[in-house]
């Protein structure tokens, strides 16, 4: 629990963290290929989990990860090979550098931010792995999979898992994560912030 964080005032905390966002873009932008190495290694657990022995290695080229997979593809007559999906981290990533600007501005202590940027890896690791298994799914089957890509429970929970992965956690994961560590400062904030409101007339 951040005990400096009460101090600041709403309008002045939201100052702060605009400050602070381009510099924590910079460094998550700069350290975003090892970032994208350890999400890739818990995602692929996360895909061995789901479909085991889909994945055989994760490669990876900056902060984009292709997934070796054992579907062997025919893309044309005579030819053969193997399906390799490759997955952006930055899409799922990204919500780490708000999380670092929020926690500036809460002044948080430095282990807080160690501790929730890897609170945060599973949730991008589970936007990353339901990529990938959305691309196997569409790809193996357009290149004509001798192997079946998908778990039991089908192509409709892939599609959830990926708008969830996508349009949800990469967001609201980073904000959850900052309230979590600076609850006191929601508690005071969010009286002075009603307080600040006026009241409507009668």
């Amino acid at each position: 629990m951040n005990a400096q964080a009460p101090s600041l005032g709403v309008g002045r905390f939201a100052a702060r963290t605009l400050v602070a966002l381009p510099v924590a873009f910079a460094a998550w932008y700069w350290l975003a290929g090892y970032h994208a190495g350890m999400a890739g290694t818990l995602a692929r657990a996360l895909i061995d989990a789901i479909r085991p022995g889909l994945v055989s290695g994760v490669e990876r080229t900056g902060f984009v990860l292709a997934f070796v997979t054992t579907l062997e593809v025919e893309p044309a007559a005579g030819q053969l090979g193997v399906l390799v999906p490759e997955v952006s981290a930055l899409l799922y990533t990204h919500g780490v550098a708000l999380f670092l600007a929020l926690m500036v501005a809460a002044r948080a202590r430095p282990w807080q931010f160690a501790a929730g940027a890897a609170a945060l890896l599973p949730f991008q690791a589970w936007g990353i792995a339901f990529d990938f298994l959305a691309q196997a799914a569409e790809l193996s089957g357009a290149a004509g999979s001798r192997h079946a890509a998908l778990p039991a429970w089908g192509r409709e929970a892939i599609t959830l898992g990926y708008q969830f992965g996508t349009l949800i956690l990469p967001t609201l994961a980073p904000v959850v994560a900052w309230a979590l560590f600076n609850r006191r400062f929601l508690e005071d904030a969010l009286p002075q912030a009603r307080a600040g409101i006026p009241a409507k007339p009668i």
